[in-house]
């Protein structure tokens, strides 16, 4: 091949310097697009969080053959198990799209989890809890296409070993006021069960986020609809300073405040029963992960999306069953893993981290990029979820 002459080479460079600004210099490499590779540092390159809390369902109910996870495989604790009838059941796959509610209250939990033996689920709650499904199953193919293209947890924990309100709580707070077992909010809409003696009123991620002038909502479907609303699953209802204070919206508002362009900094996101995939016997499954679809396709189409974090995440395993022992990091918790998804144009891509993570991690995460202290000491205990992210 014909050389160049230094002059003739030192001038070829000058010009791919220049060259180099404004187009990667012969590279091919074109401005980035909202899913290309993010070079930001982590501290406040997201804009907008979207937490999306789905329900009751179990890592290995959704993943458990999802490939490359810590899935369900011969040998792994509460592989077999015998049922109340003395029979000998083992992980199948599920026909039925519309099991029914199992169990899940902290004595359940605790049960089923048997001191990190995890093989008391078929006893207590019959041979379905050991079911799964896969991307074979309508809905749970959108779910997985969603896994396969952004960032999955497979070591991601319940905070508690018990149902709403606890871990909903340690999602905003880091904690439940030491009470790991249902009841409903002090204030309304809705409480008409037994509700918390008094008020809360230690600190929560809404407090932080205001005295640093950012917005958060916190919008649930069916709000103050007490046929179908829930108001144990909305934490910020137990708060003196927050249950009245405007940041609570029906789910109908979110759609309203994206296409307007004011979407808060922090947004949870509540769906009401018949799309949050709680079990109900009779009621597809499929109806939840299609609404989950939409609106995560309804946020990607929105001009948020290139400084957004969807982050989709199970409040708790609803009594099915999950071969790993959650670790005991205090007296409420882990409680049994779930499934928790990144989907961002920051998260790494076709990913399955392993870090050990639970709901408490996503408040961190979320602290870290507003660059907030920690509430409390079980904030600090957690990891964040910094591992899902192409930083």
């Amino acid at each position: 091949m014909r050389l160049l002459n230094p002059s003739s080479l030192v001038s070829w460079l000058l010009v791919c310097v220049l060259l180099s600004v404004v187009s990667g210099c012969g590279s091919g490499r074109s401005d980035p697009r909202p899913d290309s590779p993010v070079t930001k540092s982590s501290s406040g390159a997201i804009k907008h969080f979207i937490v999306v809390i789905m329900q009751n369902r179990s890592f290995d109910h959704l993943f458990g053959t999802f490939p490359g996870a810590n899935g369900i495989a011969p040998g792994v604790p509460g592989y077999s198990q015998m049922d109340a009838a003395g029979s000998m059941v083992n992980p199948f796959f599920l026909t039925d799209l519309g099991v029914a509610d199992m169990p899940h209250l902290r004595g359940n939990l605790i049960s089923d989890w048997n001191n990190g033996l995890m093989n008391q689920f078929a006893f207590n709650s019959g041979s379905d809890s050991l079911g799964h499904y896969d991307d074979t199953a309508p809905g749970v193919d959108l779910l997985w296409n969603w896994a396969r293209q952004y960032a999955l947890a497979d070591n991601f924990f319940a905070s508690a070993m018990g149902d709403a309100p606890s871990n909903q709580l340690y999602l905003v707070a880091a904690s439940d006021n030491d009470f790991s077992f249902t009841l409903q909010p002090y204030y309304g809409p809705c409480n008409t069960l037994t509700t918390t003696k008094a008020p809360y009123t230690f600190p929560h991620i809404g407090d932080q986020l205001e005295s640093k002038g950012l917005t958060w909502a916190w919008y649930q479907e069916s709000y103050g609809d007490c046929t179908h609303y829930v108001p144990q699953e909305n934490p910020f209802q137990y708060f003196t300073d927050a249950y009245n204070s405007g940041n609570i919206h029906d789910l109908a508002a979110f759609t309203a405040d994206l296409d307007a362009g004011r979407l808060p900094a922090v947004s949870y996101v509540q769906p009401g029963p018949l799309h949050s995939t709680h079990p109900a016997s009779g009621y597809a499954i499929t109806h939840g992960l299609q609404w989950l679809d939409g609106f995560i396709r309804q946020v990607q189409a929105s001009p948020v999306w290139p400084e957004a974090a969807i982050i989709v995440v199970w409040d708790s395993s609803g009594g099915l069953w999950d071969h790993v022992p959650p670790p005991q990091v205090d007296s409420q918790g882990l409680g049994p893993r779930v499934p928790m998804l990144v989907i961002s144009p920051f998260a790494k891509k076709g990913y399955i981290s392993h870090v050990q993570m639970d709901d408490v991690s996503i408040l961190r995460f979320i602290q870290k990029n507003f660059e907030l202290p920690p509430l409390n000491a079980r904030n600090q205990s957690s990891n964040d979820i910094s591992d899902m992210f192409s930083f």
